[in-house]
């Protein structure tokens, strides 16, 4: 072994022998709880008239005119796609939810903070939020979703996730459909 070979082997730190951690199995974390926004918050009031704006695109699906809410020409051909088929599906429950004769009403969501009311104020300060947006039709008895999992995959309501911000004049949103999980049955 030559001297700068045995100097590089004494200046070079031990090897290190990493661990791989995992990230904990999902159904041993608990879900966030969504609750419904305080009607008294800006923020509901914001996400509210943002889904009127929604709601009629959503119950024509056909006509394209919900694209520019869920992201227009920058979002992509698949995702365009997807979308398209999502809300085309005659049994799923967006489409059930806009095509009854029934009138909808709709919900807006949000994810229960866990530090209770000093967190709910300090969201209500920032310039952004998230929420999911539910429709079901008028006089149903099925509870709202709980959990955005349960939300995603909700055969009673027609949900969406939404993100608003307050940043730039006017403010802006944006809807977002989120892939269905598979489903088992």
């Amino acid at each position: 072994m030559t001297l700068c070979a045995t100097l590089l082997m004494l200046c070079m730190p031990p090897p290190v022998h990493a661990q791989l951690v995992l990230p904990p199995d999902d159904a041993a974390r608990p879900m966030s709880r969504l609750a419904p926004i305080d009607p008294k918050s800006p923020w509901h009031a914001r996400f509210a008239d943002a889904a009127r704006v929604l709601q009629p695109t959503l119950a024509q699906p056909g006509s394209g005119a919900w694209l520019p809410h869920f992201g227009g020409q920058w979002l992509g051909a698949a995702d365009r796609a997807r979308i398209a088929a999502t809300l085309n599906d005659d049994t799923g429950a967006l489409r059930r939810t806009f095509a009854s004769r029934a009138a909808s009403e709709f919900v807006v969501l949000g994810w229960q903070p866990p530090g209770g009311s000093a967190d709910y104020a300090a969201l209500a300060d920032r310039p952004e939020a998230d929420a999911i947006l539910c429709w079901r039709s008028s006089g149903s008895d099925q509870p709202w979703p709980a959990t955005a999992a349960e939300a995603e995959d909700s055969r009673q309501h027609g949900c969406i996730r939404m993100s608003y911000s307050i940043r730039f004049d006017p403010p802006q949103w944006r809807a977002f459909l989120d892939a269905p999980l598979p489903r088992a049955d």
